[in-house]
């Protein structure tokens, strides 16, 4: 029997999800015989138009990889009757995939969630709306609203058996895998076997992605540049939670950050690289700074040989945390609620500084540079709980391993 896995999606871009894991899906290749990242968008509810087997040229998948976007169910089944297949489960848990997790349980694919980036999850923290986002109260509750009914309408189908449990969740975040196998439902399940409630199976620990990276790759570490993480002003999450920003915020926003940047390259005379996130549109980013450097694709490299990192939101600041850089967590309100809010936990959660543009408060070398270098030792209770799981390990080989031995040796979930 072949050994086949795949990855399960709903993307117009489905080889986005390849380059986000591209070290463990190139182990991959050489652990299995064929793997298929299978495009479900044409089974999400609501959806307005078809969408073909198609993706760039550019996209370069290993020999064994194959992208494939079934245009209706008659496709789908020929590519998954009488198959067993075992996959990533990157759909997402909107109400739009609803259809796809039906088809999910239908053709018995079996589930397996990955969450090594680390990081502040999606959900909305904060409480109220203040000033302009006023307006913003109706879609702010309407989203939650959305969230909360998908969120027991899923568990209610689970526990039917309408829609697939995960076996098993790799997480690299400590509290979350005890959380996990420490919950209400576990205990009840270990009292009453036949009551299936638990979302995930098995929940394992394992290095996160960063520390995959670190581990591997050992940098250069220099102190050449200040690096700013981008985060996208109009991400797709604000927009879904507020509504599009405005372009007179925009403009605002780009002033403040740009004037900032000017002001501490002169003040420790370093040259601002920004490090572009993969939906920002980068004409934009050369209209307002034209003369810095702007990188797409580069973060690691870049955050290597930073002096200092500055960042909104970002999961690669993962990579600064490892390597113990000065970081600068950067705030406006004109980032909106939701981004604020993730903002002020993710300050709390790694201890690191904090800089208001809306403030614009002189910045002191000496002490800045006293501030930043304290906080480092802050950073060790993240990398423990949420980065760094086994020193003896990589993550992405104890993915492989279990997948292989659990499903393709033992064969103990398909009996």
């Amino acid at each position: 029997m072949k050994k086949t896995f795949g990855l399960l999606v709903a993307s117009e871009e489905p080889e986005i999800n390849f380059f986000a894991q591209r070290s463990l899906y190139e182990k991959i290749s050489k652990t299995f015989d064929e793997f298929f990242i299978i495009n479900l968008i044409n089974f999400k509810l609501f959806k307005k138009k078809t969408y073909k087997n198609e993706y760039s040229n550019s996209v370069v998948l290993p020999y064994n990889f194959k992208i494939i976007t079934p245009v209706n169910e008659y496709e789908l089944n020929k590519l998954l009757i009488n198959k067993n297949l075992v996959a990533f489960d990157a759909v997402g848990k909107r109400l739009s995939g609803f259809r796809i997790r039906f088809l999910i349980k239908k053709y018995n694919v079996r589930l397996i969630q990955l969450q090594n980036i680390g990081g502040v999850g999606n959900q909305y923290l904060g409480k109220s709306y203040t000033g302009y986002r006023k307006t913003k109260l109706f879609r702010f509750y309407l989203f939650r609203l959305e969230k909360i009914f998908t969120y027991f309408l899923l568990k209610v189908l689970i526990f039917l058996n309408l829609f697939s449990r995960t076996d098993i969740y790799f997480e690299s975040d400590k509290t979350i895998v005890n959380n996990c196998n420490n919950s209400l439902a576990k205990k009840i399940e270990k009292i009453f076997p036949f009551l299936k409630i638990c979302y995930f199976k098995k929940t394992i620990r394992i290095n996160s992605r960063a520390f995959d990276m670190l581990k591997k790759f050992k940098p250069n570490l220099t102190e050449d540049k200040i690096v700013f993480i981008d985060s996208s002003f109009d991400h797709g999450d604000r927009i879904a939670r507020e509504g599009k920003p405005s372009e007179e915020l925009k403009l605002k926003y780009f002033n403040q950050l740009n004037q900032f940047f000017l002001e501490l390259s002169s003040a420790f005379n370093k040259k601002v690289v920004i490090c572009l996130h993969p939906n920002s549109d980068i004409n934009i980013y050369k209209k307002y700074f034209g003369k810095l450097e702007i990188h797409r694709n580069q973060l690691s490299h870049d955050i290597s040989q930073a002096f200092i990192v500055i960042f909104h939101l970002s999961t690669s600041i993962s990579d600064a945390i490892l390597l113990k850089k000065k970081i600068i967590c950067l705030k406006s309100n004109i980032l909106g609620e939701y981004y604020m809010d993730k903002i002020n936990f993710w300050e709390k959660r790694l201890g690191v500084f904090s800089y208001s543009l809306d403030e614009k408060k002189e910045i002191d070398n000496n002490l800045l540079l006293a501030t930043l270098e304290n906080k480092i030792k802050n950073y060790d209770n993240y990398i423990n709980t949420v980065l760094k799981a086994d020193d003896s390990i990589l993550g992405e080989d104890m993915i492989i391993d279990i997948v292989r031995k659990e499903y393709f040796v033992n064969n103990t979930i398909f009996k």
